[in-house]
């Protein structure tokens, strides 16, 4: 070997195989992380998400420091911390809210006109809708969610909402989203 030459180093097969299998969990999480988020998904279930998710990204982090300064592994190594790059720029541009709006907005709209409750649980869209309810001069849907604080979208296709900012301590405070569209927090 003359002086100058690198030898390659080989990427040991069980090393492969757990940055597969490390990519694979964090691809998972992020999908699952994109449809909880855009699907207005429980805190809970947000929580315990991103708790998985630090976990998983700690591990890909300290797996790809290894594969990239001890066997040069780079795309290896780098696939999953892009990954959790790629989800944080998509949650930061809200882009799985804008195209679960995006695919549900017509379905609200079109069950807004009449505003009557199914009954039950319901799925428009993408949104799991808990109940349907006039209210305050608009049609309210509440997503499916913790009971304590109900959150929603509320239809005001004549005039805004008769109060615009936070909720006061039992009542309920809307913010403007996509006129005639409002979100709103119910803390009755």
């Amino acid at each position: 070997m003359s002086v100058g030459e690198r030898t390659r180093v080989r990427v040991p097969f069980w090393f492969v195989w757990w940055m597969v299998l490390v990519i694979g969990v964090v691809l998972v999480l992020c999908l699952v992380s994109v449809w909880v988020i855009a699907t207005e998904g429980t805190q809970t279930s947000k929580v315990v998400l991103s708790a998985l998710l630090a976990v998983a990204a700690g591990i890909a982090a300290l797996s790809a420091l290894v594969g990239l300064f001890r066997y040069r592994a780079v795309v290896l190594s780098l696939t999953a911390p892009l990954l959790i790059g790629l989800l944080a720029a998509a949650v930061w541009y809200e882009i799985p809210q804008k195209g679960a709006w995006q695919l549900s907005h017509g379905i609200l709209e079109d069950q807004a006109v009449d505003c009557v409750n199914p009954g039950e649980r319901t799925r428009l869209g993408v949104y799991s809708i808990r109940y349907i309810d006039r209210r305050d001069g608009g049609c309210l849907f509440y997503f499916e969610g913790d009971e304590k604080n109900s959150e929603g979208f509320g239809y005001f296709p004549d005039s805004p909402p008769p109060y615009i900012g936070p909720p006061a301590e039992r009542g309920i405070g809307y913010e403007p989203y996509r006129v005639p569209w409002y979100r709103f927090v119910d803390n009755s």
